[in-house]
């Protein structure tokens, strides 16, 4: 996506936050495919308690900021439409998922057992219960709507809480990771022009980028104790902090810059739904190669899971690639028409 005149800084840093954040959903990805395949890996663990703490929580607020107008001013036929958009999605995906992780379970560490794809409605395949995710909060969210924040938010934060209590409660299920991750969808939503407020405003923006380094340092190392109580609001104070690096840089580097920012942004869907193999397959072409690192594991990983994600999105307006990625439009009965009589 270029940027153009009519796009407000609003929206570019929000895309720039959708487009760093998820390349580093796949570097997370090559962390957690390193630490099942390596042992005496404690920076890489220290890396991924960084990312477990703030990354995911950071895109579901983005996502209620981003989709408070659409739930308040569409209709239902819109509303209905985009769920049906999003079920689509999780469904097919989840399909290709299990089947290349299934056929791929002699040469990886990941398992897939055969009769996984099953239990789908309940318990996504790995990496794509983002996506279900997603269309749980936004349906909760639309029938929530109208309710004061003050009712919501409370219980969506202490179902946060309770799920990390009682992380057992929920386990092998949807509504482990909704529990935990919906409150920041609802913040994202009933918050939106605060948040906004927040990261635009000047007086504060370095006191939120430095407490982002101190408590991405302090997660990293300490993550395993940290109160479940306090995890939730370390996790939005990080998201700000991120948020407003994104934000910064939208007003400060070159323009070429934040386009590339803001297209990554873009295509953030893209690169979601088709990396899922890279991390791995690109750990062991290096192995093969005799190139191996951690960081050229991340590195390579990323930038392929750019490239492919940009020739997706070429190719998405095209069937029958297209519905890889959309939902096929409901075909329209023919009617005959018949011409008026003259008289």
């Amino acid at each position: 996506m270029a940027v153009t005149n009519k796009q407000n800084a609003r929206q570019i840093w929000l895309d720039i936050a959708k487009g760093l954040g998820i390349c580093l959903v796949v570097i997370y990805h090559c962390t957690e495919g390193i630490l099942n395949s390596f042992q005496n890996t404690e920076s890489i663990q220290y890396l991924a308690n960084f990312f477990r703490s703030w990354l995911m929580p950071m895109f579901f607020m983005v996502s209620g900021i981003l989709v408070r107008r659409s739930i308040m001013q569409d209709d239902a036929a819109k509303h209905h439409s985009k769920m049906l958009d999003w079920a689509y999605i999780y469904v097919l995906w989840s399909v290709i998922i299990y089947l290349v992780r299934l056929f791929s379970n002699s040469f990886t560490n990941t398992q897939m057992q055969l009769n996984e794809i099953l239990f789908i409605l309940w318990d996504p395949v790995p990496t794509i219960w983002f996506i279900y995710a997603l269309l749980l909060s936004y349906a909760l969210t639309y029938l929530l709507r109208n309710q004061s924040p003050w009712r919501v938010l409370p219980v969506a934060f202490a179902l946060n809480i309770i799920n990390g209590v009682y992380f057992g409660w929920f386990e092998d299920s949807i509504f482990q990771q909704l529990a935990w991750i919906f409150c920041f969808y609802s913040l994202g939503f009933y918050c939106a022009d605060k948040i906004v407020a927040v990261v635009r405003h000047n007086l504060f923006s370095w006191h939120w980028i430095l407490s982002f380094g101190v408590l991405g340092l302090l997660v990293a190392v300490f993550k395993p104790m940290v109160p479940v109580f306090l995890a939730p609001f370390l996790s939005i104070a990080m998201s700000l902090g991120f948020l407003v690096i994104c934000y910064r840089t939208s007003t400060s580097l070159p323009a070429n810059a934040v386009k590339l920012g803001a297209y990554l942004g873009s295509i953030s869907l893209f690169i979601y739904l088709t990396h899922f193999p890279l991390p791995a397959a690109s750990r062991l072409l290096l192995n093969y190669l005799g190139l191996y690192s951690y960081a050229a594991n991340m590195i390579v990983a990323t930038l392929v899971a750019i490239l492919v994600a940009h020739v997706a999105a070429r190719l998405a307006g095209r069937v029958p690639i297209s519905w890889l990625f959309k939902r096929p439009a409901p075909t329209k009965k023919n009617t005959l028409s018949h011409p008026a009589k003259s008289h």
